[in-house]
C-alpha cells in the first residue's frame, strides 16, 4: 500500500562549510596568494601562501590556467590575462579611476612628476591609478599596491581628514607593520604630530618613509558631504617635492575630482 503521507522534503542546505574547506575557497585562496610584493609565483610557493597541499594546488592551478585565471611563466606562475580584464569591471576602478584621469592628465603636464591616485582600503591605501610622461622618472610603485597610513603622503592626508575612527586602524597598522625604512614613523606621539601639522597645511609629505630615495606629497580628495576617502599626489626620487608650485596643482585638481564625485560618480 502506498505510503499515506508524502515522504518529508530533505531540510535546507546547511549552513555555509568552514572557510577554506571548498573547492571554491581554495582556488580563491591561490589567487589571492599573489600581491604586489608577489607577481610571480612557482607552485610551492602557491600553495604555501595559500596554505593548501601542493597536490590540490598543482590541480586547481590547472583548472585557473585553462580558464585564463593564471597563466604559465616559465616554472612560475603569473595572474592572467582574462582576470585582469575582470578587474577592470569593478565600480571602484570604473568610476573614481575615470573621473579622476583628466584632472590627473593637468597634473602630469604642469608637474612633469609621476601622479599618483590612492583610495582608502581598510588599514592601507591602495594605488588605484598612476600617470607618468617620459619627462616624470620611472615609477615607484605598481598599480594594485598598498601602503600604510602612517608610512605615505597619501595615508597621512586620509588621516588627517577622514573619519576619526582611522585612528585606531593606523596606529595598530603602525604596530604591527613597523618602519619600512629608517626615515618612517615610528610613535604614535610623532604620527600624531605630523598629521596635525597635515590638517593645519591641507597637503602631507613623505621624506624616503616608504623607501629610499622616494619623495611624495599628496591632497586629500574630499566630497561635498565631507567624506574623505581617497588622495592625490605626486611622487619624486632623488630629491623632494617642490611644495610651492604643485601643491596649488593638486589642490585645484582635488577639488575637480571631489566635484565629480559629488555629482554622482561616488565609488
Amino acid at each position: 500500500m502506498a505510503n499515506a503521507h508524502p515522504r518529508k522534503k530533505r531540510e535546507s542546505a546547511s549552513p555555509s562549510p568552514t572557510p577554506g574547506a571548498t573547492v571554491t575557497s581554495r582556488a580563491l585562496a591561490l589567487l589571492g596568494s599573489f600581491d604586489s610584493a608577489h607577481p610571480r609565483l612557482s607552485l610551492s610557493e602557491m600553495a604555501r601562501r595559500a596554505e593548501i597541499p601542493v597536490a590540490t594546488a598543482h590541480r586547481l592551478s590547472s583548472e585557473l590556467v585553462f580558464w585564463g585565471a593564471l597563466e604559465r611563466s616559465g616554472q612560475d606562475y603569473v595572474v592572467g590575462h582574462r582576470l585582469w580584464k575582470l578587474g577592470l569591471l569593478a565600480p571602484v576602478r570604473k568610476n573614481i579611476g575615470e573621473l579622476a584621469a583628466p584632472y590627473m592628465q593637468d597634473v602630469l603636464f604642469v608637474t612633469q612628476n609621476v601622479v599618483n591616485l590612492f583610495i582608502l582600503e581598510d588599514d592601507h591605501v591602495l594605488l588605484l591609478e598612476r600617470l607618468s610622461g617620459t619627462r616624470s622618472g620611472a615609477p615607484f610603485r605598481r598599480v594594485g599596491e598598498q601602503l600604510p597610513l602612517h608610512a605615505s603622503a597619501a595615508g597621512k592626508a586620509i588621516l588627517a581628514f577622514g573619519a576619526p575612527d582611522l585612528w585606531e586602524t593606523a596606529l595598530e597598522n603602525m604596530a604591527r607593520a613597523g618602519q619600512m625604512t629608517e626615515h618612517t614613523i615610528s610613535s604614535p606621539a610623532q604620527l600624531r604630530r605630523e598629521v596635525a601639522m597635515v590638517r593645519e597645511r591641507g597637503y602631507a609629505t613623505t621624506s624616503q618613509e616608504a623607501g629610499l630615495d622616494n619623495f611624495g606629497i599628496a591632497v586629500p580628495i574630499i566630497s561635498s558631504d565631507g567624506t574623505c576617502t581617497a588622495s592625490l599626489g605626486v611622487v619624486t626620487q632623488n630629491q623632494p617635492v617642490a611644495v610651492g608650485p604643485i601643491v596649488p596643482v593638486l589642490r585645484i585638481a582635488a577639488r575637480g575630482i571631489g566635484r565629480r564625485i559629488s555629482l554622482g560618480g561616488e565609488y
